[in-house]
């Protein structure tokens, strides 16, 4: 309904405007014919202008009323007008001012093939009106020449100002597609960090509601454990989830958290393990610098990469985690005894965010059954040279 309501209101305000434009040009026109004229009467008649010549000068006034939706019709008709006035002896006068004007406006609005004909029609039907009333004049020359190297002047400066504002406009559109761009990558990024935070959370939550739920009846000691790993978990998950999300705030950046890179990895590993989960983490190669970014995809690749371990490998399960840093690449692989891999991989799910983390750093994954059964995630994230 609205859609449709739209586009009557759109219609109807452009034919508003174009009836307002119509209505403005007509006034100009008018306006200018009874100023020539007037000039015309008073300054001139004493020099014998007579009524040939007023009614050459309303003409050309007049001829201005469909400027902006006819230029050609105005210069033809300022054109008749000029030859008309000059031939019949009529002094010189502001009629011929309307020459140029016309000139100016029809270059402007038509390209070289349609102004520089009529442009020349005018100079010689000038010329040649004076020429055959009072003779051969040679100040009409330069004036000639004028009224054609004027529209061309004229019409340069008014295409290269437009062409100046396309071309602004462009830049502001491509500033535009680019702010958007940025935006949307900044949106995929918060929605990776956010699932992979929550899931992590979500899963160690489970695994050591799990423990507490076999032991509650013989081991109340270790309920209270449980408990209070969920509860620093999830304050650890919210805290972290409130930064992410506080860039989204209209108030700014809200305050960010460190992000966590390779060196977190012992703790994440210890925190599933704490909640249930058999893992062992291995880290090899030499101790040269990561970048952050580098450091910090890898990090959420190996904790995504469990989290899956943990919802969707089974009971009794045991998962390896290998960071290795040579060559100037980061390779991690996380591969479990599980389950196995599923037989459809959901699009958007925690894969995917791992496949374009890679992506992003111009990377590579693989994912996919292990060699003897599980699963195995392997990511390689180039760092530059050593």
């Amino acid at each position: 309904m609205r859609g449709g309501a739209a586009r009557p209101t759109l219609a109807v305000m452009a034919s508003a405007l174009k009836r307002h434009t119509t209505r403005t040009d007509a006034l100009v026109g008018i306006a200018l014919a009874m100023v020539l004229l007037t000039i015309t009467a008073v300054g001139f008649r004493g020099e014998g202008a007579d009524a040939v010549g007023y009614v050459c000068a309303v003409v050309a006034g007049l001829a201005f009323a469909v400027w902006r939706r006819q230029p050609v019709v105005t210069m033809a008709l300022v054109t008749v007008a000029i030859a008309v006035y000059g031939a019949t002896g009529q002094p010189g006068g502001p009629i011929y001012a309307t020459t140029f004007a016309a000139a100016f406006i029809l270059a402007s609005r038509r390209d070289t093939r349609v102004w520089l004909p009529w442009t020349a029609a005018a100079a010689v039907g000038l010329v040649a009106s004076r020429w055959a009333a009072e003779g051969f004049e040679v100040h009409l020359l330069p004036v000639a020449t004028l009224l054609l190297v004027t529209p061309k002047l004229a019409g340069d400066a008014v295409r290269a100002r437009r062409l100046r504002m396309e071309t602004l406009e462009a830049r502001v559109s491509l500033a535009e597609e680019e702010t958007m761009r940025r935006v949307a990558e900044e949106r995929l990024r918060i929605a990776r960090e956010v699932h992979d935070v929550v899931g992590h959370g979500l899963a160690t939550i489970t695994l050591r509601a799990g423990v507490a739920d076999r032991v509650a009846d013989r081991d109340p000691a270790e309920v209270r454990a449980a408990l209070r790993a969920i509860r620093q978990i999830s304050r650890e998950s919210l805290s972290e989830l409130g930064s992410l999300l506080g860039v989204l705030r209209e108030e700014g950046p809200a305050e960010h958290t460190p992000v966590p890179d390779l060196d977190a990895l012992p703790r994440l590993v210890d925190g599933l393990r704490e909640a249930g989960l058999d893992v062992d983490l291995r880290v090899e190669g030499n101790g040269a610098a990561v970048p952050d970014v580098v450091a910090a995809a890898g990090y959420r690749i190996v904790q995504e990469a469990l989290t899956n371990v943990a919802r969707h490998a089974g009971a009794n399960v045991h998962a390896h985690v290998r960071v290795t840093r040579r060559n100037g690449v980061v390779e991690v692989e996380v591969r479990d005894d599980g389950a196995g891999a599923p037989d459809t991989v959901r699009p958007g799910g925690g894969l995917t965010g791992m496949r374009e983390r890679a992506a992003s750093l111009g990377g590579a994954f693989e994912a996919g059954g292990a060699a003897g059964g599980g699963f195995r995630v392997w990511a390689s994230l180039p760092v530059g040279q050593p």
